[in-house]
């Protein structure tokens, strides 16, 4: 399955802005960091977790609360 045939919404809930997005507002809620990770996974390029649980190589955009 290339990224072409995937339909536009699954494209737009699964890109790097809307992950950007839950990265955000995740560290407005818990008060803790997170980071935008990129995964082999078609389905799930990209993935929000806990900056402290990503390893600095997979991490594609971290936010951290001043």
């Amino acid at each position: 399955m290339s990224g072409t045939s995937l339909d536009r919404r699954r494209q737009q809930l699964c890109g790097r802005m809307n992950a950007e997005r839950l990265a955000i507002r995740l560290s407005e809620i818990t008060g803790e960091d997170h980071a935008v990770i990129r995964t082999d996974c078609e389905l799930q390029p990209y993935r929000v977790i806990p900056a402290a649980e990503g390893r600095p190589a997979d991490v594609e955009l971290q936010v951290v609360l001043l």
